[in-house]
């Protein structure tokens, strides 16, 4: 095997790994082979940073023998591994090698103390599959096993979405609207939840902020009577590919059931077709999600599943 694995040292080596994803997209943009720019972006700055609170040492990559990078291996949550290859040059040897890595280092523990390791793949990677399967590797099942990739060509705008009387749907706001940005979040991702439990602060949402594909203008809200801040889209766009991603949507619950959703995602997608976007990408597990994606335009969709193994 010429290829030899190389771990995260420096912002270097993020950049690296961020310009050998790029290039794999721009050659294709649809979401078959390997993670969007944006969503690695998010990975870095808002999964490692806010999330699961962890460095990005454990990023893994490889190089052939000319110091090109052939492959990364990523872990989202603890145990849950991405292992990312150029499937023009991709070989047996080196995924063997990846995962060899994932199984040893990348692990979690269940509850009965034992370790276990989970690694996804796209369903139609007939390469990958027979790998994990030849490696002992079964498909897992739970709520969040299966994840919908989708793909939004964007030849023409999106048609205005309608936006209920009483709201307006604009750009996010200076630094100022982060408490409010914040609670939005909370009051869509923790339902029934009493609203003590939110940063006050909104501090979070710096990093997301930080990423460097960040636009302001990419960042829709939709603002309520009162001044509340009661849904939102993030989508970063990538000028190198010219494709966006949408890496935070929601709508607070009470507010939720009356377009708000699709009238932020749609508005993120004329304003990409403005900025030249050849296209846009989403992804997600649950069908209430889905429901408003496809709603949208995404459903030219690919389906990646995870893969379990106790080690």
């Amino acid at each position: 095997m010429n290829e030899h694995m190389k771990q995260y040292v420096s912002p270097s080596d993020y950049w690296r790994s961020r310009e050998f994803l790029r290039s794999l997209r721009r050659e294709n943009p649809r979401p078959s082979e390997t993670w969007h720019v944006g969503v690695f972006d998010y990975w870095r700055w808002h999964w490692l940073e806010n999330v699961v609170e962890r460095a990005p040492h454990e990023l893994r990559y490889w190089e052939n023998a000319e110091g090109k990078m052939v492959s990364v291996l990523i872990q989202g949550d603890p145990g849950v591994c991405h292992p990312l290859m150029d499937s023009k040059i991709q070989t047996a040897d080196l995924a063997h090698e990846m995962l060899s890595e994932a199984e040893k280092h990348l692990t979690t523990q269940m509850r009965d103390g034992r370790q276990v390791v989970f690694v996804w793949a796209d369903v139609k990677d007939e390469f990958l599959n027979r790998i994990l399967r030849e490696r002992g590797y079964e498909m897992h099942e739970s709520s969040h096993s299966t994840e919908h990739n989708a793909w939004q060509p964007l030849s023409s705008p999106p048609a205005p979405a309608h936006v209920p009387e009483g709201y307006v749907v604009r750009s996010m706001g200076d630094i100022d609207e982060h408490p409010a940005r914040s609670l939005a979040s909370w009051r869509a991702f923790h339902p029934g939840e009493a609203d003590e439990g939110r940063d006050p602060t909104g501090a979070w949402y710096r990093n997301v902020q930080r990423a460097p594909l960040y636009r302001r203008d990419l960042d829709i809200v939709a603002v309520a009577e009162n001044g509340d801040i009661v849904s939102f889209s993030t989508c970063y766009f990538d000028d190198v590919s010219r494709t966006g991603a949408f890496v935070l949507v929601g709508t607070a619950e009470a507010h939720q059931r009356k377009g708000l959703g699709k009238a932020v995602m749609t508005e993120a997608l004329r304003r990409l077709h403005h900025l030249g976007a050849v296209g846009a990408y989403v992804s997600w597990y649950e069908a209430p999600e889905g429901a408003l994606y496809e709603s949208v335009g995404f459903t030219d969709q690919e389906i990646g599943q995870a893969w379990k193994k106790v080690v």
